[in-house]
């Protein structure tokens, strides 16, 4: 029998035996994506998480979203004010650091000490960041564990050229600037 156009091959499915999560999971170390850290302040705490979840989700008008698991302090805050404000700094290579502490490997009073950090527009930044996105959640959608905020993005800051972390397959990739795209 002939494979026909866009079939799948039987080994590139998951066997039956395999738990759906489990194997969801499996497919999603395969999605690589850039490190952010999401940041917001409530008071005079700050409060920020390590974050792949994120992506743009319209030009006009600039908006974005971000998935975060309500278990977690951010989500707290984020969920306390009805358009709360919220940062997204993009991270570069160097910041494994950073990316490592937020994700959990430091207590949360220690991680803003991992970096240089500073207050504008009512959310923490990283200085170094490639980029910052300043946002003002507009939506929040309830889904599974996590809720999705939806950011109207109102301030952008932008730091030398595009370097993206990258995280996939559970560990940081390579990143090169040196690959040629097609024209």
């Amino acid at each position: 029998m002939t494979k026909k156009s866009g079939e799948i091959s039987p080994r590139s499915v998951a066997p039956l035996n395999i738990d759906v999560a489990q194997a969801f999971r499996g497919a999603m170390r395969r999605l690589a994506a850039t490190v952010t850290i999401v940041t917001a302040r409530q008071g005079d705490e700050w409060f920020g998480m390590t974050m792949t979840a994120v992506t743009s989700l319209s030009m006009d008008p600039p908006t974005l979203l971000i998935c975060v698991n309500r278990k977690t302090r951010l989500h707290a805050v984020l969920a306390a004010v009805e358009g709360a404000s919220f940062c997204v700094n993009l991270l570069r290579p160097g910041h494994e650091e950073a990316a490592s502490a937020f994700g959990g490997s430091v207590e949360p009073t220690a991680r803003f000490g991992i970096g240089e950090w500073a207050c504008e527009d009512g959310a923490p930044y990283l200085v170094d960041a490639q980029s910052n996105l300043f946002c003002d959640v507009t939506t929040a959608i309830a889904y599974g564990s996590h809720t999705i905020f939806i950011g109207a993005v109102r301030q952008v800051r932008l730091e030398g050229d595009v370097a993206p972390l990258i995280y996939g397959d559970g560990r940081y990739l390579p990143f090169s600037s040196d690959v040629e795209l097609p024209h």
